[in-house]
């Protein structure tokens, strides 16, 4: 038997724990009459274990240690008394004792503090890394709402700078509007099947010869295509300049008009054309006489 690899087994420390089956124990119990090394093992694991209780500050349990000693000097007697290695029967002093009733004048006091600590150490492991998580999420979160919040804030900047533009272009055109003798003159595309939800307002001061426009409704184009803008006189329609559909309740200058009996805006090819495409016409409007 190698008798350095049972001792380096642990099943010595789970005998003096009491963590061994019957079977187990009685193994021990007749490997320790059969090797003093093994015996040995037995007193050293002892006194360690004892020595560790009183460091960590906590009384090793009497009926352990006398159970442990109670067991060597059973082995001493049966090997007095037997000079033969028959099989050794676990003495009645080896069988291990049943819990007595805790009472309150007799406190139970565990051998192996240690077992505590690391229940403790992992519990407090287990919690410590949820923690950790749970806050690395609350962090995470914080800094996905507080960079969500710059990323609104930079719009909203935007916006307000976006606004502040507009509102000051449209305060310039007011105040050009009124200083002008300006005539407005709705157009709208009901009587014609292209665009018939089309509203466009032309405001014309026919003295200074300026003409503004206003897109409240109109639909989008394709790439190619763009409306065009025109003004019908004596001479025909004259192309006055392109509209942008989405530039919409504001005023869009166009080129100077002395003389026109209606306006009108056309779909035509992309940049414009020299006449208009009759086909495509969307709205058109008259002067108020």
């Amino acid at each position: 038997m190698d008798i350095q690899a049972y001792i380096s087994s642990g099943k010595l420390e789970l005998y003096v724990l009491g963590e061994l089956s019957e079977r187990e124990r009685e193994e021990v119990v007749r490997l320790a009459k059969r090797y003093p090394e093994i015996k040995e093992e037995l007193v050293q694991i002892e006194l360690a274990m004892e020595a560790f209780d009183q460091k960590a500050a906590v009384k090793p349990s009497l009926s352990v240690k006398n159970r442990i000693f109670d067991t060597l000097d059973a082995v001493e007697k049966e090997e007095k008394s037997q000079g033969t290695k028959a099989k050794q029967v676990i003495p009645p002093t080896m069988e291990m004792p049943q819990a007595a009733p805790v009472s309150a004048e007799t406190p139970v006091v565990k051998l192996q503090p240690w077992k505590a600590y690391a229940a403790a150490a992992s519990l407090v492991a287990v919690v410590a890394s949820v923690f950790a998580i749970y806050f690395a999420t609350q962090y995470y979160d914080v800094e996905n709402r507080f960079t969500a919040l710059l990323q609104e804030q930079s719009v909203l900047a935007e916006s307000a700078e976006q606004y502040k533009v507009n509102f000051e272009e449209t305060s310039t055109q007011l105040e050009t509007l009124l200083a002008g003798n300006f005539s407005r003159i709705p157009m709208k595309g009901e009587p014609f099947e292209i665009q018939k939800e089309a509203q466009v307002d032309v405001w014309w001061d026919a003295e200074r010869e300026q003409v503004f426009i206003s897109v409240n409704q109109l639909a989008a184009l394709d790439a190619e295509q763009d409306y065009q803008l025109w003004a019908i006189g004596d001479d025909g329609p004259v192309g006055i300049g392109l509209v942008n559909a989405e530039q919409k309740f504001s005023l869009q200058q166009m080129n100077a008009v002395a003389q026109a009996g209606a306006f009108a805006i056309t779909i035509e090819p992309k940049g414009g054309s020299a006449s208009p495409t009759l086909e495509n016409l969307v709205v058109i409007g008259q002067p108020a006489a």
